[in-house]
């Protein structure tokens, strides 16, 4: 089976692919490589190739993947993928068979007004509905263990997210980073993140941060196109300076601007919502397809945060309050081991410390009352809001 690897209607890459979806074969570059991925070389393409099909499934460890592998008769996870053209709304990618006329005006989840069908049956684990579905959707390149589908609310696709066993306290933790963030930083730099019910299950929804002709490239792909191998959080860049000064030229080099008060406005997010380290997935730029230059991405994946302190405990025996009031110490020393670098040479000119005057109360406001967040828990966190706090305004000057 041969395809095409599509950017809107720029053609980037043709290639085979087995009927078992395994392997490729017979990979030529065409006219549109420029509007490939910024970090595929001609020497590795195969190796790029691979790597960018694999990133656009269902992860296998996600608990309905299996379930609509079963419904749809796929081979795998890249099937599934193939039966929606690779369609995502994190950039404007796609699978063209060869020998078809269908142009990105004909696939565009954008500005095309797509059956939710199938995203509603995957919400709902109809499996049976699954079958009966369009599938030019954006909700089979879904990656991530969560459950998630795209739905549409007032015209526009809705993300859902839900973390299989996931607490009310644990959303509400989300939520609450999410007001942070809010409270932070302006409109331009954040993902607005809500609660939204729906067949009965609660969900954290955000809207895409993107629009039609761009796409969302991670920082990991930064890195890639670096050769560099061994790097993969914002912390480990912060703590060698001369890869910091390296990667921050790459980036300028790709035309964003004010990189520093972007690594400053990661890590101080991160920072203060005790939520560790921000992994080079996890953060990432924006690229115009007319122009191919980048511009900082607004700050996502507010998991992890309060409440679990970048650890999450998943055994079923053991909350991370119970933790933190049986050993406090331990707790503020994973708080501070997860912490990324702040780096006192970056820009901190848009930091404003009243901004998060009376930030207490929303942790309380919104994290009472949870039998997994006592009073004493909550006094906890307070605590360790403050350290990271005084930790930021030193490190800024402030």
């Amino acid at each position: 089976m041969r395809y095409t690897l599509m950017n809107e209607d720029y053609e980037v890459i043709d290639f085979s692919i087995d009927e078992n979806f395994c392997t490729l074969s017979n990979i030529n570059l065409l006219d549109g490589f420029d509007h490939a991925p910024i970090h595929f070389r001609e020497a590795t393409i195969r190796y790029n190739l691979y790597r960018l099909l694999q990133d656009r499934c269902l992860h296998p460890g996600r608990r309905d993947t299996q379930e609509i592998i079963k419904a749809l008769k796929a081979h795998n996870e890249l099937e599934l993928s193939f039966m929606s053209s690779g369609l995502s709304l994190s950039d404007c990618y796609w699978y063209r068979p060869s020998g078809s006329t269908l142009k990105w005006k004909d696939v565009n989840c954008f500005a095309r007004e797509y059956d939710t069908t199938l995203s509603e049956a995957i919400l709902k684990c109809d499996y049976d509905t699954v079958t009966k579905a369009d599938l030019l959707t954006p909700d089979l390149t879904l990656d991530g263990i969560s459950k998630k589908a795209w739905i549409r609310v007032d015209g526009k696709p809705l993300l859902l997210k839900s973390e299989a066993g996931q607490s009310a306290f644990v959303e509400q933790s989300e939520l609450l980073s999410a007001r942070l963030t809010e409270r932070l930083l302006d409109p331009v730099d954040i993902i607005d993140y809500s609660h939204y019910e729906f067949a009965g299950e609660n969900y954290i929804a955000c809207r895409s941060m993107i629009k039609d002709g761009e796409e969302f490239v991670p920082a990991s792909q930064v890195l890639e196109m670096m050769n560099e191998k061994n790097i993969n959080s914002l912390k480990m860049i912060s703590k060698d300076k001369a890869f910091l000064k390296k990667f921050t030229e790459t980036i300028e080099g790709l035309g964003v601007k004010n990189v520093t008060a972007y690594f400053a406005k990661i890590a101080a997010v991160f920072n203060l919502t005790l939520a560790g380290d921000c992994h080079s997935t996890n953060f990432g730029f924006i690229r115009d397809l007319k122009t191919l230059k980048l511009r900082p991405a607004p700050l996502f994946d507010r998991g992890r945060s309060f409440g679990c302190f970048g650890q999450p405990m998943e055994n079923g025996q053991l909350s991370a309050a119970s933790v933190a009031i049986k050993d406090p110490q331990s707790v503020f020393l994973i708080v501070l081991f997860n912490s990324n670098v702040l780096n006192t040479g970056w820009d901190y000119s848009w930091y404003d410390p009243a901004r998060l005057e009376g930030f207490h109360e929303d942790i309380e406001k919104m994290l009472k009352g949870f039998p997994e967040s006592p009073d004493k828990y909550i006094e906890l966190l307070k605590l360790a809001f403050d350290y990271q706090l005084d930790y930021l305004n030193k490190s800024s000057g402030r």
